[in-house]
């Protein structure tokens, strides 16, 4: 399954580091409206976040354990059409965890946990079984299967894509391109 949108958050990596290896270059423009098909935006602890919107290969095409060599990695990937959303952990290469719900073919209870997730998991988990079992939520929206892997990630990183409110100060992301090489 391809991705619409999806956010790599790094801690303890080198920023400028890990851009200069993915050829991409921070330009300092804001984007307010989610246009950049990359950015990127500092968390205030200490944690920061890529976005990409229809990743066209520049970073897809990396295998996320290679990310982040040293230090961690945990990512959140969303399908907008499809009720799909995925997290996983990782930390100094290696794949710790993944936490994936895949509501296609109306399957709202799903959701697959591998590895040592993280504490928050069986209760959210929990929480939102029982919500859908009772039919208390739209299974695209908060409290539903979907919402499980992106609450995780807020758990882990503090920050939640759909919710950069909620962090004070607020991330600004700004516009990432790819580095121009100059040919002789």
């Amino acid at each position: 399954m391809d991705f619409d949108l999806s956010f790599y958050k790094f801690h303890g990596v080198d920023r400028a580091a890990l851009l200069d290896a993915l050829g991409m270059r921070d330009t300092g423009e804001p984007d307010p409206n989610d246009e950049a098909p990359y950015a990127i935006a500092d968390l205030p602890n200490g944690w920061f976040v890529i976005r990409t919107n229809n990743d066209s290969g520049l970073i897809s095409n990396y295998d996320r354990k290679t990310l982040c060599r040293e230090g961690r990695l945990i990512t959140c990937d969303v399908a907008t059409v499809d009720p799909v959303s995925q997290a996983a952990g990782y930390e100094n290469g290696e794949e710790i965890w993944i936490v994936q719900h895949d509501g296609r073919n109306n399957d709202y209870l799903d959701l697959d946990i591998e590895g040592d997730a993280p504490d928050a998991v069986p209760e959210l988990h929990k929480r939102a079984f029982a919500a859908v079992q009772r039919g208390m939520v739209d299974p695209r929206g908060p409290g539903s299967m979907l919402d499980v892997p992106l609450e995780v990630v807020k758990a882990v990183t503090g920050f939640r894509h759909d919710r950069p409110q909620d962090v004070r100060p607020t991330p600004v992301f700004t516009w990432l391109e790819p580095i121009k090489t100059v040919i002789d």
